[in-house]
């Protein structure tokens, strides 16, 4: 009988986790412009758009679009269409002032941490919370909240 309990004990615990692991959502996202070192914040959503995700960001009220493929860490990292149960994204992003790429891991919390770079510009970090949820980056002198955002050329945005 003990083991019976502690099987479906294990079950209902990990539930929770399967439902997070979609990346189908609403999120609120923080990260650190490279240029700058302020720190950023905005909104993003993903939805799944037959074998891809169709990604949007809202930062400073300046949209970007992305298009990204899922993919499975377990037995070796790859990409595939896109599947509930994906824990990495691979995502072009872009908008009106350039393009760039980015890379996000599923983290334990729910949350999706991860890097991004934009056309001639640095690497920097980027994490999502689903929307109700609180966490952001630790705060830091280079990392100050402000309005910006992930910049393209000369332009204070992200793509």
């Amino acid at each position: 009988m003990l083991p019976r309990r502690l099987a479906i004990s294990v079950l209902f615990a990990l539930s929770p986790s399967l439902v997070l692991a979609d990346p189908v959502g609403s999120y609120d996202v923080t990260g650190v412009n490279p240029d700058s070192g302020d720190e950023y914040s905005g909104t993003v959503a993903v939805t799944r758009n037959g074998t891809t995700y169709s990604v949007t960001w809202t930062i400073a009220g300046v949209a970007s679009y992305g298009v990204g493929l899922g993919g499975k860490r377990s037995g070796g990292s790859s990409t595939r269409p896109a599947a509930a149960d994906d824990d990495t994204l691979s995502i072009g992003y872009g908008n009106d002032d350039g393009f760039g790429i980015s890379q996000y891991d599923l983290q334990p919390d729910g949350s999706w941490k991860g890097n991004w770079a934009y056309a001639g510009g640095g690497i920097s970090t980027e994490v999502w919370t689903p929307k109700g949820r609180t966490r952001s980056l630790p705060t830091s002198p280079k990392n100050r909240t402000s309005e910006a955002m992930k910049p393209i050329g000369n332009v204070i945005a992200r793509p």
